[in-house]
């Protein structure tokens, strides 16, 4: 059990609380990562014990200070992607907006006008639901940390029809693999796009990988660098594992690193990517495609949804459908093969 410093005690990488008061012992979680925003909610929740909830009155924050609030908290419990986003949409839309707003007169009135003006900039319908979403953890971190007791808005997300994002087609997938080992001067990089579309990888795993997680008997890789911080097994494809086994092993933790021995950083693919795909004709197709494109093809092969799942690392099934795109190639399959079990071809 962790012992309750100052009635605070860091649980995982969250501070949780513990006091009492007339013999009454109060106990639960700050839901905050920093000291100083739990040494908060801690003085919050002694004097609602002492006072009771009705007679606090917190300072009620503006959406720029909720926004400071939120980032601070969460810096080191979310990835640098998400806290980029979140703070990009503050910068151009929230605070401009609502900045000076305080979080009780967030209201529905409010948000809609918020997302008229990024409909009528020419934003996307997505770009708007996005924004929402970001709207609405934030109001929801003001929640938790007894600002005000439920959202004080209620906007549902737009309805469009999604367009189908490009993948590699099964198709020109030998010849992207070609063109990758021959498209920059590094020999690293044409593995390196091979093994990222065979395995199903994110960038991070993919510039995290180590030899020790490479079971060279049963060849399988384990990742163990993954975004939800849980490791998956991922069995390798042959055609996978001879041009990883082409890497040289001289005593190096990583599979793929500079000169200097060390990881390579984020964007090393992105221009090499850009190159090949144009050479191929291959259009809008970025780093994170390619895990589209493993999803996609696998879903093509009659590979069982759950087990993309699994291969992927996703939590929840729902997430692993984004990732699939069916091509026409597929669903051409799909309709002759109805057609000749109605005995129709």
């Amino acid at each position: 059990m962790p012992r309750y410093k100052n009635g605070l005690a860091r649980v995982g990488k969250v501070f949780h609380y513990c006091f009492k008061i007339k013999s009454v012992q109060f106990k639960g979680s700050t839901y905050a990562t920093d000291r100083a925003t739990a040494e908060s909610v801690l003085a919050t929740k002694r004097r609602e014990a002492l006072l009771g909830p009705q007679e606090i009155a917190l300072p009620m924050p503006s959406m720029k200070m909720l926004v400071e609030s939120w980032v601070k908290s969460y810096a080191t419990t979310y990835s640098s992607k998400h806290l980029e986003s979140v703070q990009g949409f503050a910068k151009v839309w929230i605070n401009p907006e609502m900045g000076e707003v305080l979080v009780d007169r967030v209201s529905t009135q409010r948000v809609l006008d918020l997302r008229r003006k990024v409909l009528d900039s020419g934003r996307s319908p997505a770009t708007a639901n996005l924004l929402l979403r970001i709207i609405k953890l934030l109001l929801s971190h003001a929640v938790r940390l007894g600002h005000i007791k439920e959202r004080p808005f209620k906007v549902s997300p737009l309805r469009f029809q999604k367009k189908p994002r490009p993948v590699i087609p099964a198709t020109s997938m030998a010849k992207f693999l070609e063109a990758a080992a021959k498209g920059s001067r590094n020999p690293q990089v044409g593995v390196m796009l091979t093994t990222m579309v065979g395995l199903g990888l994110r960038e991070s795993e993919l510039l995290g990988m180590r030899w020790d997680w490479i079971n060279l008997d049963q060849f399988t890789y384990q990742v163990g660098k993954a975004k939800n911080k849980e490791s998956r097994i991922i069995p390798i494809p042959g055609w996978v594992w001879t041009r990883l086994m082409t890497m040289p092993r001289n005593l190096n933790t990583w599979v793929f690193h500079n000169q200097e021995g060390k990881p390579y950083k984020k964007g090393l693919l992105r221009i090499p990517l850009e190159r090949v795909c144009q050479s191929l004709n291959l259009r809008n197709i970025h780093m994170h495609r390619l895990r589209a494109t493993f999803a996609s093809l696998h879903a093509e092969a009659g590979t069982p949804i759950t087990e993309i799942k699994d291969l992927l690392g996703h939590k929840n099934i729902q997430t692993t459908m984004i990732y699939v795109e069916t091509s026409l190639e597929s669903k051409r399959h799909s309709q002759d093969a109805l057609g000749m079990k109605l005995g129709l071809l």
